[in-house]
């Protein structure tokens, strides 16, 4: 049970939090404000389309105490941040916002509303005015101005620049050369990219990623591993842990799953291993080389 009361899975889901609002915080502010307007309201409607709905968020899927052990459980915490989506604030604002403009104000009357007077329906159309124009203001000022020559978004997916350069290249490369976009990859930055790009390959899943950690320090069990002529630990134990495993049983792990490109830390030291597997080196992109096949 201690496991699922820990602080610092608070920080954590705080840390995604703001992650998620970057460059919306008002607008999910105002959200907020409206929640509880909600609320104090009690209109029955209201509760029910957005307060219970809220309400119910918060004990499940934005609990840190359950959230963040369940993500870690199905190894999400990376995108941990994409629950936040669900909050409707865009919906709930643009009600509010409509309302605002387009209701007026009631009052009690114990016969029929006698028809509104000339310098009511001029009062009205001040105020609906008025609340139209406060509305516009907050956009602009709380807003992201997105017109091209004022700000020209460059990643409307919030995918690192690097992975995006990665995908561009594997895009060109691989057309020129007929290649197929099989990558071998074992940095875990690296598992944005098929996010991005759905149609990238990749011969290590995300399970093989994070569930798989050998025992370095014992050789006897490492060379077990080579000679068990499993495919995908042996690609893992040369990518992920820069065991140089005999070549020629490498180059057949990496033709069995069709592995045309591999990406690799820069730092890694495996440049001459992989050489001598038959992969060249073809580009360097941030902290990241790229081998490509030999033809």
């Amino acid at each position: 049970m201690g496991r699922f009361f820990q602080i610092s899975d608070i920080v954590f889901l705080f840390d995604a939090f703001r992650s998620a609002i970057d460059g919306i915080e008002w607008f999910v502010l105002a959200y907020f404000a409206c929640i509880v307007c909600f609320f104090v309201i009690g209109h029955k409607f209201l509760n029910a389309a957005f307060v219970y709905p809220f309400a119910f968020m918060a004990v499940t899927v934005f609990n840190p105490f359950l959230i963040v052990p369940v993500a870690e459980l199905i190894s999400l915490t990376s995108r941990i941040r994409r629950i936040f989506w669900l909050m409707p604030v865009n919906l709930v604002l643009a009600y509010v916002f409509a309302s605002v403009c387009t209701i007026a104000p009631r009052k009690s009357y114990l016969t029929s509303p006698p028809a509104p007077t000339t310098r009511q329906k001029r009062s009205n159309y001040v105020r609906r005015l008025a609340a139209a124009a406060c509305i516009v203001v907050f956009i602009i000022l709380a807003g992201a101005p997105v017109i091209p020559h004022l700000h020209r978004l460059q990643n409307i997916y919030k995918v690192d620049n690097t992975l995006i350069a990665i995908s561009d290249f594997l895009e060109e490369d691989s057309a020129e050369n007929g290649l197929e976009k099989v990558a071998l990859y074992s940095d875990t930055a690296l598992l944005e990219l098929r996010e991005y790009d759905p149609s990238i390959e990749s011969a290590l899943r995300r399970s093989d990623m994070l569930t798989y950690s050998p025992n370095l320090e014992d050789e006897e069990a490492v060379q077990e591993a080579i000679s068990s002529a499993s495919s995908l630990q042996i690609l893992s134990l040369v990518s992920r842990f820069q065991v140089e495993a005999d070549t020629d049983i490498f180059k057949k792990a990496a033709k069995k799953y069709s592995v045309s490109y591999i990406i690799m830390q820069c730092d890694a030291g495996m440049g001459d291993y992989y050489t001598k597997a038959g992969y060249s080196l073809a580009t360097s992109i941030g902290a990241f080389d790229i081998y490509r096949m030999d033809s």
